[in-house]
């Protein structure tokens, strides 16, 4: 993979994991689904995460989920 399209990849992962984010916090601020929901969908992003921690970036994702679930985002 050349540097462009590895930092390409890398911005997509980026931005697919910040609006993510935003839209699990916009939904549970709205009360379309409630904390334990948004914690859920965390949980259930960890556990899909899990699958990749053999690799550095599916650890750093785990690390992230983690931290999130840690600090309260989408609860």
């Amino acid at each position: 993979m050349t540097d462009s399209a590895q930092a390409k990849a890398v911005g997509m992962g980026i931005a697919g994991g910040t609006i993510a984010a935003a839209l699990l916090d916009l939904l549970v601020a709205k009360g379309v689904i409630d904390a334990g929901e948004g914690r859920g969908v965390l949980e259930d992003a960890m556990y899909r995460a899990a699958m990749y921690t053999g690799t550095f970036e599916g650890l750093e994702a785990g690390k992230i989920i983690g931290d999130m679930l840690n600090l309260g985002s989408a609860v």
